[in-house]
């Protein structure tokens, strides 16, 4: 009863009804049930354990941890259907240094991976109420805090208990509790590690099995003497202490005088090799990989090739670290912001891999039927740059200036129609495609100075491409291929053409 202060009993029944009323009966009832279900804290003091004592799991918890600590928080606020952001709002500023003790680094990383191991991770809030924003924020380890459900008030509160005899009641607003899915509880996250508690086992016993018997036994498998008669004690301990003493030494243990049957010697285990013991730690590595972060074996795989590597990263940052980014920000948005103001959002930078090629066709066709203030919007979040380029299309510009579209002026030179969008894409579009084939065309020659390269492309004209295979040849230098595939793509074709001939012609000049 502290968790409401000095309060008479009236007064608290009354403050516990007005709690209650906020909650539904059948999760009132729920809470009611739950409260006497909560796992004990050891179990999770178990799971985080194998951080330390199992190599896969400190590689994969490590990995997803290392990388969500390292990227950018950022505050916006929503206007209308837009989210801006706040550059160097407080709590920006509050988790580059979350408390006295703890870095930024370090605070996220010991969050992620607390919930990584345990299904759970808590933040106690230092502030002075509900509405305060916090002063410090600090990590508590789950195997030291559990949650306390109630029939009145759905959740009492946290029960922290530091590893001594007492435990401290702390207030439900002051705790930030991230926990996973768990199919029976409403109350605490479950952990991975349960489902991965067989082969973590496994796992630790071939890890044991392999030190010891290269550590207690030299790397001598286990075996059996077999003797056809009785042999006194004296001779028998002599014969044990000269066994050991050999297998210590790695020695080849030789006795004499064994009677008329001799010794016959028993192999007691299959070996390393009959038991596919790498093959089978490999796998076990594999599991709880792909389970703790999906990716991770085949983008650190010592045969991976470039490709995989990059498709491992890829699903690493969006199966295994941007999940709990996203799990981070929007709990940082439910609890903690609102006491900052209204309409605010916290928001991780996005990781995920993006297919820029795709991106930038999926602009360049945008940018057909859209002006520069659309696109600014859309694709830059900038604001329009405020003057007459604003409402035209990128079409209606050329590297010179503005094409003036007003109906009075008349243009000085034979320009294409712009009231005939369909018009201007199509020959935008023919000119883009012949642009992008010169592009590789000089790609390859720069490979090839001196020599004529082979290439074929129904966007090139004929007669440009017959006086590029002809200047080819007489190129020197680097230079001299550029000066031959520096044609205007946004020029009439039969302008590109002469530029080309030209260009080739002065190349061959040169080489003379």
């Amino acid at each position: 009863m502290a968790i409401l202060g000095l309060l008479t009993r009236k007064e608290l029944e009354a403050a516990l009804k007005a709690q209650a009323v906020q909650y539904q009966d059948w999760l009132l009832q729920t809470a009611a049930a739950e409260r006497f279900n909560i796992p004990d804290l050891s179990i999770y003091s178990n799971q985080a354990d194998l951080y330390r004592k199992l190599s896969w799991v400190m590689a994969a918890v490590g990995a997803v941890a290392g990388d969500a600590a390292l990227v950018e928080l950022n505050v916006k606020r929503a206007w209308g259907e837009k989210m801006r952001d706040i550059p160097n709002h407080p709590f920006e500023t509050l988790m580059r240094r979350p408390n006295p003790l703890d870095s930024r680094y370090e605070f996220l990383y010991a969050t992620v991976a607390m919930k990584k191991l345990t299904g759970n991770a808590y933040w106690w809030l230092n502030c002075e109420d509900e509405n305060s924003p916090p002063d410090e924020i600090w990590m508590i380890p789950s195997h030291m805090i559990r949650p306390v459900p109630d029939e009145q008030m759905y959740l009492r509160g946290y029960m922290y208990n530091p590893g001594n005899e007492r435990e401290i009641m702390l207030e439900p607003w002051q705790i930030v509790h991230f926990r996973s899915f768990n199919p029976f509880s409403r109350f605490v996250g479950l952990s991975d590690i349960e489902a991965l508690s067989l082969v973590a086992e496994g796992d630790l016993g071939m890890q044991d099995w392999n030190t010891r018997l290269f550590k207690e036994n030299n790397a001598r498998l286990p075996g059996i003497l077999t003797f056809e008669q009785m042999i006194e004690d004296g001779r028998w301990e002599k014969i044990k202490a000269d066994t050991r003493e050999a297998a210590r030494k790695r020695e080849l243990l030789m006795l004499r005088g064994v009677g008329h049957g001799g010794i016959n010697w028993v192999q007691n285990a299959v070996s390393q090799k009959d038991m596919e013991f790498l093959a089978g730690r490999r796998a076990n590595k594999e599991e709880l990989w792909s389970v703790l972060a999906p990716g991770l074996a085949s983008m650190l795989d010592v045969n991976a090739t470039e490709a995989n590597a990059k498709a491992g990263r890829a699903t690493f940052n969006e199966r295994a670290v941007y999940p709990q980014l996203v799990m981070m920000q929007e709990k940082i948005t439910l609890i903690i912001l609102p006491r900052y103001g209204k309409n605010l959002y916290a928001e991780f930078d996005d990781i995920r891999y993006v297919d820029r090629q795709l991106e930038l066709q999926e602009i360049t066709e945008y940018s057909k039927t859209h002006t520069f203030a659309e696109i600014r919007e859309k694709y830059y979040d900038d604001k329009p740059l405020g003057d007459e380029r604003d409402r035209l299309l990128p079409i209606q510009m050329t590297s010179t200036g503005l094409i003036d579209i007003s109906a009075e002026s008349a243009p000085a030179q034979p320009t294409l129609d712009v009231s005939m969008p369909e018009q201007v894409a199509s020959d935008t579009e023919d000119q883009m495609v012949m642009k992008a084939d010169l592009k590789r065309w000089q790609r390859k020659a720069l490979k090839r100075i001196g020599q004529d390269v082979s290439f074929e492309s129904s966007a090139i004209p004929a007669e440009l491409a017959a006086n590029i295979h002809a200047a080819l040849p007489g190129c020197k230098a680097e230079a001299d291929i550029r000066a031959v595939f520096d044609v205007k793509a946004d020029k009439p074709e039969a302008l590109a053409v002469l530029e080309g001939i030209r260009l080739g012609v002065e190349a061959l000049q040169r080489t003379r």
